[in-house]
């Protein structure tokens, strides 16, 4: 390995990368509790996974002996539940196990990060032990108490207003549908649909297992675990450069191909100047020319390349620069491009180049007019009120008593340039 002076290797031990392990190291995330919170360590009574599709449930006691649990409060949730008489229901249809809220549940959502690149390292005896994660999960409170209590209610609402039904068979319609040729686009984007995401978490059954305690016994010999029980002695001499040994151990960085709103304001600084307007206009809607240099740390010397980068994303309007409709809501006019249907966008969801067509409508009004009238623009473009609504949320402000007014004044220093 190249030696860089400035600076020096101050000390080397062995690298160990353990397998013991290996598809059975998750990562739990807890976003929603504070670390800085002291509090007691939770009393989870029962867990279970779902190993397929790395889903997990935790439930945790409410310790309704607290001087702080309020338990009116807890036997209403209770009530609303599983009804006032728990004990004539059958037992796995109960949320809780008594008649107060004694229990709340976690359940787990897969991080938006491959688990891949990551590994739990554990140093001993001058060693460092690697092993590879196999899920990272956001473990969350969910409230199924909640939505069992709204299907009891409308349960009940029901067979208030059922009437009883004629004796007489009244001819049913039936339609039949006839399965196309699936492509593999088609199949992808099925895959990735929430009702097969459904199908698929119910195909699976749970695996219920046994919590324990991070400072009991059994605790202690699973974290032996993590210690590579043969270490092999093998030596690796590296004589890769600097970047491409790196490259090998986390791979190359991704091209920043996420969507704009994901990206922070110190991703979008690493990018080239025309891409960092176009992510922070798409993010903005609408922004002043010197609010644009303030924002890129823009010198006075590269604002004439800032100006050609701005005028491919953006319209001028009334001195300021308004991210331009097909940007927002790109399509294609070569149907060979897709195998299947555009994506659709806005609110209620309709074509791209319809949305395109209708929010130009609203720019060109704003060349001409500082307020805009709401009403009769959706006339006019024939859109959804929600999507007209949304594309003026963006780049103007409503005035009860004059309308929607362009968000921001008139910028005279930019036009007398």
């Amino acid at each position: 390995m190249e030696v860089d002076d400035d600076d020096p290797v101050v000390q080397e031990i062995p690298v160990f990368l353990a397998k013991n392990l290996l598809e059975k190291l998750y990562v739990f995330q807890y976003p929603l509790r504070s670390v800085s919170a002291k509090a007691e360590a939770p009393h989870v009574i029962a867990a279970r996974i779902k190993p397929k599709i790395q889903d997990v449930e935790l439930e945790i006691e409410i310790p309704t002996e607290s001087r702080f649990y309020d338990r009116s409060k807890g036997e209403a949730i209770s009530i609303n539940s599983d009804g006032v008489n728990p004990h004539m229901n059958p037992d796995e249809s109960n949320f809780f196990k008594s008649t107060t809220m004694d229990k709340i549940m976690y359940t787990s959502t897969q991080a938006q990060v491959e688990p891949g690149r990551y590994a739990v390292g554990l140093l001993s005896n001058q060693e460092l032990h690697l092993n590879p994660i196999h899920g990272i999960l956001h473990v969350k409170p969910a409230f199924q108490y909640l939505d069992k209590a709204d299907k009891n209610k409308e349960k009940s609402e029901m067979k208030e207003t059922d009437e009883p039904e004629s004796d007489d068979d009244t001819p049913e319609q039936i339609t039949v549908k006839f399965a196309r040729t699936e492509t593999d686009r088609s199949k992808a984007a099925r895959e990735k649909s929430f009702g097969f995401l459904q199908k698929k978490n119910a195909e699976e059954s749970w695996i219920n297992t046994q919590f324990h305690h991070f400072k009991s016994e059994e605790s202690q010999l699973e974290r032996r675990q993590l210690l590579c029980s043969r270490p092999d002695n093998t030596i690796n001499n590296v004589t890769l450069p600097k970047k491409d040994y790196l490259n090998s151990l986390v791979g190359p960085r991704p091209n920043p191909q996420l969507a704009p709103e994901t990206l922070s304001m110190n991703q979008i600084r690493h990018l080239p100047l025309s891409d960092q307007v176009k992510h922070l206009l798409v993010n903005v809607k609408v922004i002043s020319f010197s609010c644009l240099c303030s924002v890129l740390q823009v010198s006075r010397d590269t604002q004439q390349q800032l100006l050609i980068a701005v005028q491919s994303v953006a319209l001028l309007i009334q001195g300021n620069w308004v991210v331009k409709s097909e940007i927002l809501y790109p399509y294609s006019e070569d149907r060979s491009k897709f195998s299947g249907k555009s994506k659709l966008v806005g609110v209620t969801g309709i074509c791209p180049k319809i949305l395109t067509k209708a929010r130009d409508r609203v720019l060109h009004e704003f060349t001409l007019n500082r307020v805009v009238d709401r009403d009769a623009l959706t006339r006019a473009t024939r859109i959804p009120t929600l999507d007209m609504k949304t594309i003026l949320s963006h780049i103007a402000i409503f005035k009860p008593t004059i309308g929607w007014e362009f968000r921001l004044p008139f910028d005279d220093d930019f036009v007398s340039r």
